[in-house]
């Protein structure tokens, strides 16, 4: 599950991770993006307990109304670092300081997604790729977020946007070489999502939609944004895809970056020189002139180089 969101007011993004290792540990990557580079992050785990959220005696996200309402909680202790230092190297340990944060997203647009399919007549290609969690649940929904950060005793009160993705199934990022997952919300309560996965020896994966208030349109022709570099780059991209209207394109701008390894199983915040690189951002959204806030993910795995390197040599 991922739960992220941006306060445009207070100019602070919170985001959680949670992936369940081997069936039987959560973990959970935290963290708190401040606007003058700074970054409190955090790394925890703890045993999975049948019929209990997800927690690790830190954070906890849990249900508070299916499909409608979630909470995202921590209380405990995190590292302060430069978002730079982050991609240079892997998070170490050192000096921590206590953060709390409470908060609940209420949904903003309806669930989106698929449920789980067992039985191989109703299978597609999608649903045995085990980088997209095979044929497992996947459901995105946007969300408006509120509730409170406490940093060093100051509360500051967070009104935010946000998004959450929950899957589960069989997952290996091992087959996974490229990846952009994207969303944003605008005041006029339109809303979006568009996830790309290219996957090594099997069909490019996408899913997504765009909610104008009262209902989905259908897109196509989507091709999201690359990565390029450990704090982001680019920094500033543009996102295109189709709808019934004709040509869309949407202007991002990130507003802070995580930089994080990608494991087979899992992930730690930092880059490791020779691993596959995440990019977790909060981001500021120009659709037709309006402006709105969201998230952007951006996945580089090592061995997508030669691929990509060809894709842009043709795409020149």
């Amino acid at each position: 599950m991922q739960f992220t969101c941006y306060d445009p007011k207070s100019q602070i993004a919170a985001y959680i991770h949670w992936g369940l290792l081997s069936r039987e540990i959560w973990e959970a990557n935290f963290a708190i993006y401040l606007p003058n580079g700074e970054i409190l992050v955090s790394r925890t785990f703890a045993p999975r307990r049948e019929g209990e959220p997800m927690y690790t005696g830190q954070a906890e996200t849990k249900p508070l109304e299916p499909l409608e309402k979630w909470q995202m909680t921590y209380d405990g202790v995190v590292r302060r670092v430069l978002m730079a230092d982050l991609a240079k190297g892997p998070l170490t340990d050192g000096l921590t300081e206590r953060v709390k944060v409470d908060l609940v997203g209420t949904a903003s647009s309806p669930a989106f997604g698929k449920g789980m399919r067992l039985d191989p007549k109703t299978m597609t290609a999608h649903d045995k790729n085990p980088a997209v969690s095979g044929s497992g649940l996947h459901i995105e929904q946007s969300m408006r977020v509120t509730g409170q950060v406490e940093i060093h005793g100051e509360t500051i009160e967070f009104d935010a946007v946000g998004h959450r993705d929950h899957s589960c199934g069989p997952r290996s990022n091992s087959h996974m070489w490229r990846e952009s997952w994207i969303n944003g919300t605008f005041p006029s309560g339109k809303t979006f999502h568009l996830l790309q996965i290219h996957v090594t020896g099997r069909p490019t994966y996408f899913m997504g939609y765009v909610w104008d208030g009262s209902e989905f349109i259908e897109v196509s022709n989507h091709q999201g944004p690359a990565l390029t570099g450990p704090l982001g780059e680019p920094r500033e991209f543009e996102t295109t895809f189709d709808t019934a209207e004709g040509p869309q394109v949407i202007h991002g701008e990130i507003l802070g970056v995580l930089p994080i390894t990608v494991l087979p199983q899992g992930m730690y915040p930092g880059v490791e020189p020779r691993g596959n690189l995440a990019a977790e951002a909060p981001t500021r959204w120009t659709w037709n002139g309006e402006v709105g806030y969201g998230w952007t993910e951006r996945v580089f795995t090592s061995g997508g180089w030669v691929q990509l390197r060809d894709a842009d040599a043709r795409a020149k």
